[in-house]
């Protein structure tokens, strides 16, 4: 399995930004109408974005907050610009928000996405939980990280060209 990351930066921070193309989960898989209930077809691939932070994200605090408002702006932005992109080829594309893990502009999913767990698994990376919440450990900067993802129905091979 390649898991080498499309590289590219953060707009407003000129941060990296990691971009990897994989199969979707099985959990996901299994529970597509429940996760993305307006999909008539199962999601093909998940696009895990993680950007990076000037701050490690573990603690709770108004600077911590700060940056992760900061960090979905920028994925938010990010992902539009890949929506249109993949809507002129006439695909789906769902932006999963990184706050709550509910599909943005969806009806509302009966699951959440759990995006830590979607790395965990597709990536390997590690994470641990702090005060309720799970962390993801980046192997380079460890939790100065934001995961996000973005779901397609289309192929690893066609999204990948898309991006």
């Amino acid at each position: 399995m390649n898991i080498n990351p499309i590289i590219t930066y953060q707009k407003t921070a000129q941060l990296p930004i990691e971009i990897y193309v994989q199969p979707v989960t099985q959990f996901i898989t299994n529970n597509s109408s429940l996760l993305l209930p307006e999909w008539h077809i199962v999601p093909k691939t998940a696009v895990i974005i993680l950007l990076y932070s000037f701050i490690p994200l573990e603690t709770s605090n108004r600077q911590v907050e700060l940056e992760k408002q900061r960090l979905r702006e920028e994925f938010l932005t990010l992902s539009k610009r890949i929506k249109i992109t993949f809507q002129k080829q006439g695909t789906l594309i769902a932006i999963i928000d990184p706050q709550d893990g509910k599909p943005i502009n969806s009806p509302a999913s009966q699951l959440s996405f759990d995006i830590i767990a979607v790395v965990h698994q597709l990536l390997n990376f590690s994470f641990y939980q702090i005060h309720g919440c799970k962390v993801l450990n980046h192997p380079i900067q460890q939790t100065a990280i934001y995961p996000s993802l973005l779901l397609s129905d289309v192929d690893i091979t066609i999204t990948k060209s898309w991006l």
